[in-house]
């Protein structure tokens, strides 16, 4: 398979997520805990800058040890970690971190229950969504460095909700609408809803994301990877 028209995609997301970390205000440095080692440079080669990385290791307790007291900027970690799991580790690192921004990383095909709950963790990815090259990562970080939470696509299909901008099912439709173009009319043909119907839901989901109007909402959606552009 030849990969190399991918290579610009690649340079551009990490160029983008340089520029997120410069600009966030947060400390540099990152926690890489992955609870196997052939899992790990994959996800090295993702980060803007390799010397950002201050831990590398694949269990929770190195990991707190590494952080004594200063906190790092980020903690990214896999759900299943060689002593502990990621759901554990990023619960007690944010009570004893609060600053530091969490990125989980599901490793199996579905993702574990806990997720729907799990308020204290900044960002949830498949860790296959990673290696497919679908920008969740660069996606996360850009999305926590802003004060958001971030659940990829992947992840929402298996939640009811976004826990931090509760969103809603007809929320999601009404956004992918929106991403797809269409007007207060069509969106009402697509639905089977009134026009009236699809004007107080666009309202509504403008409300519950914060957005200006209806091109900053669909900004807003695929910066926090709520949708995307199919057209």
């Amino acid at each position: 398979m030849n990969l190399t028209d991918r290579v610009p995609i690649l340079v551009e997301r990490r160029r983008i997520m340089r520029r997120a970390l410069l600009t966030s205000g947060l400390d540099l440095s990152i926690a890489l805990a992955i609870g196997k080692e052939t899992n790990l440079l994959p996800l090295v080669y993702c980060f803007a800058n390799p010397t950002y990385l201050h831990y590398i290791g694949t269990d929770a307790k190195s990991c707190l040890e590494a952080f004594p007291n200063k906190s790092p900027g980020f903690l990214v970690c896999s759900d299943e970690l060689v002593d502990s799991d990621g759901f554990s580790l990023t619960k007690t690192f944010k009570a004893k971190h609060p600053r530091t921004k969490t990125l989980l990383m599901c490793t199996g095909s579905k993702a574990d229950a806990r997720v729907t709950s799990a308020d204290w963790i900044d960002g949830i990815f498949f860790l296959q969504e990673a290696f497919e090259g679908k920008g969740v990562l660069q996606q996360a970080v850009i999305a926590a460095t802003g004060g958001h939470r971030y659940r990829s696509e992947r992840i929402r299909a298996q939640c009811e909700t976004t826990s931090d901008l509760q969103l809603k099912e007809r929320d999601y439709q009404i956004l992918n609408c929106l991403a797809d173009g269409m007007n207060n009319r069509e969106i009402s043909a697509k639905l089977q809803i009134s026009e009236e119907t699809a004007k107080t839901y666009t309202k509504r989901l403008l409300g519950n994301l914060g957005a200006k109007n209806r091109l900053h909402a669909v900004v807003l959606g695929l910066r926090f990877g709520l949708t995307a552009i199919t057209q």
